[in-house]
């Protein structure tokens, strides 16, 4: 079953965020560190994402190597709308995760994976709510409820 798991690392000012995946049989993990500002930002637009079904949202964190010479998105999701019903509308998620560059690491070496998945406008608002709870410490992880 597609799911994705999120949990925190949380400091004064900024978290560092895990996500764990699962699409289509595929899995991988990647991490980005953001504000707690840029954190909670999403967690309003997500929630008027899903109460009126317009626009679009994106977190992307990403890492680059020591001597620039290199970008790699580590932690990427991209909200968008599949069906614009407000009572039961689908909402698109695009999920792109990396592990991060390692010393001397080529970028044929890094693992990645990158997938659609989707879910219903009401549980993209309990996901909305439960990042703020994870940014606030009340809970350890958040899981968004996926179709199949």
């Amino acid at each position: 079953m597609d799911h994705l798991t999120i949990t925190a690392d949380r400091e004064e000012y900024q978290v560092g965020l895990t996500c764990h995946a699962s699409i289509d049989g595929f899995t991988g993990y990647g991490e980005g560190w953001f504000n707690n500002s840029k954190i909670k930002s999403l967690a309003h637009d997500l929630i008027i994402l899903s109460k009126h079904m317009v626009g679009k949202v994106e977190l992307i964190g990403g890492q680059s190597k020591a001597d620039g010479s290199e970008y790699l998105e580590t932690f990427g999701m991209r909200f968008y709308l599949l069906g614009k019903s407000s009572i039961n509308g689908v909402v698109g998620i695009h999920v792109t995760l990396a592990s991060p560059f390692q010393t001397y690491c080529t970028a044929e070496e890094v693992l990645k994976m990158s997938g659609q998945l989707k879910t219903r406008n009401h549980n993209l608002k309990k996901f909305s709510n439960d990042l703020i709870e994870l940014l606030a410490g009340k809970i350890s992880e958040v899981s968004l409820e996926c179709m199949e």
